[in-house]
């Protein structure tokens, strides 16, 4: 755990932040860059907007969140965060009304935003977020927000748009109950059965996974590059069959989800056990619905994956599994010094040694959703997609070349709350794209198979792998 905070401007990090933070020191080794990332919204504002109101709430917005005004003190394992007294918001203009021609102005926009999300931020001296205001037209902007993940997630990203229309719109907000110092305070405090947790977890996750016997389609031993890329897919079933098949098998649509992936790599894969990553927001420990900041827990859902079970076996282990995961969230330095007696001499130790592949569900509103809650005046906000594919990286620090040999599986994510629709995300230097629209497929199939719960597990398997076959190496 952190050392009390020195004043009441530094702080430790949440006991949410650490896991964060424990793979950013393994993928920076020391140095104070941080790569941006999720959560990023780029949003059109088609109508009239007052550059001078704008810029304004985006003032009153740094004063109303300690979070804006955040850094750390150091790079070491347990750093403090720092709030500036008063920063200058970190807003940028670029207009291309005047400079481009009106045919080549919104692919500019796009590699404009491309580029503002891609950048890095420097985690010592911030800011770390970035805002970006492009004009297209005199009618249309482009609006692009950026954070570190370590000061925002997806709850409060969706909370800052909201906000700073409000603040635009000239509405006056009623302070804060809290700033996101207490929450971080509050979710130190130790749970009373803390050693119950940590047997519930030594039981439940050693032996640690190791590397799943997944076929790819290039060498992932070490991976060459890190080039991630998103399939996205669709349901075969109806948001409507995927509610009645929820209520049916009285699972929600994120268990059905993970129960059908699970089950899909460890046949493909040949193995019994396969471990889910995931995450869940602790609101529960919010005091203020418009308070930023991070909130994420990470949970870890072993399944064991038994052809003789029937899929009602495999989804009712699941909903336990996921359940009794959240009953015994413990603060991720205790889990891993809990399963690794030698973590505080390896670290930096990120957590991709605790999980196969990682599922994640609607733990937010969607993008499209944000974007229409969203209001600036008399303006109409809708989504602005934005170029998303990475640049490849080189896999080059021995170190690096052994975890990621581990964190190699696609990840899977769904974008609605019924489950229907999401994508993979994948490192193309390990998988083929048709590769991974078939395992899109395959869970996918799986999925809608479960309304059946006396169906067993190796008959589906087979049934849904047979018109989705083809020649690469998923088989």
């Amino acid at each position: 755990m952190s050392s009390p905070a020195a004043t009441a401007r530094e702080f430790p990090l949440s006991v949410q932040q650490e896991f964060l933070w424990e793979g950013v020191r393994f993928r920076s080794f020391g140095r104070s860059i941080a790569s941006r990332g999720n959560p990023s919204i780029a949003v059109e504002l088609a109508g009239t907007l007052d550059l001078d109101r704008f810029r304004r709430a985006l003032d009153r917005m740094v004063r109303r969140h300690e979070s804006l005004r955040t850094t750390l003190t150091d790079l070491g394992p347990a750093p403090l965060q720092r709030v500036a007294a008063d920063v200058e918001p970190p807003f940028a203009y670029v207009d291309l009304a005047t400079t481009v021609p009106d045919g080549r102005r919104l692919a500019t926009a796009g590699a404009l935003v491309a580029g503002d999300q891609g950048g890095e931020f420097d985690l010592l001296t911030g800011p770390l977020w970035s805002c970006l205001v492009v004009r297209v037209t005199p009618e249309l902007h482009v609006l692009s927000l950026s954070f570190s993940h370590l000061i925002i997630d997806g709850v409060s990203l969706v909370a800052f748009l909201r906000q700073l229309g409000r603040l635009y719109e000239g509405e006056d907000l009623p302070p804060l109950k809290q700033q996101y110092r207490h929450f971080a305070e509050e979710s130190r405090r130790p749970a009373t059965d803390t050693a119950a947790r940590v047997g519930y977890w030594r039981e439940r996750l050693l032996p640690r996974p190791g590397r799943l016997p997944f076929p790819t389609d290039y060498s992932a031993t070490p991976p060459s590059l890190i080039s991630f890329e998103e399939e996205a897919f669709r349901s075969p079933l109806t948001p409507g069959q995927l509610r009645e098949l929820s209520v049916r098998t009285a699972a929600t649509p994120f268990m059905l989800n993970l129960a059908a992936y699970a089950a899909v790599l460890a046949r493909t894969g040949g193995a019994e056990r396969v471990v889910i990553g995931s995450s869940v927001a602790r609101l529960d420990l919010k005091a203020d619905d418009d308070q930023l900041g991070y909130y994420l827990d990470n949970i870890f859902v072993p399944v064991l994956v038994r052809p003789k079970d029937t899929v009602g076996e495999l989804v009712r282990q699941v909903r336990g599994a996921v359940l009794d995961a959240q009953r015994n969230i413990l603060p991720y330095t205790e889990l891993a010094a809990a399963l690794k007696p030698d973590f505080e001499q390896s670290r930096p130790w990120p957590g991709i040694h605790l999980y196969d592949a990682w599922v994640r569900g609607r733990v937010f509103e969607a993008a499209t959703d944000t974007a229409a809650a969203a209001s600036f005046g008399e303006t109409t906000v809708k989504l602005f997609p934005a170029p998303g594919a990475s640049s490849p990286r080189a896999v080059t620090d021995p170190r690096h070349q052994e975890a990621y040999s581990r964190y190699y599986l696609p990840s899977l994510y769904l974008n609605d709350a019924a489950g229907s629709n999401g994508y993979i995300e994948y490192n193309r230097a390990v998988f083929a794209r048709d590769t991974v629209r078939r395992l899109a497929a395959h869970q996918q199939a799986f999925v809608s198979r479960l309304a059946d719960p006396q169906a067993r597990v190796d008959e589906v398997w087979h049934a849904v792998k047979s018109p989705t076959e083809g020649k690469q190496r998923l088989s």
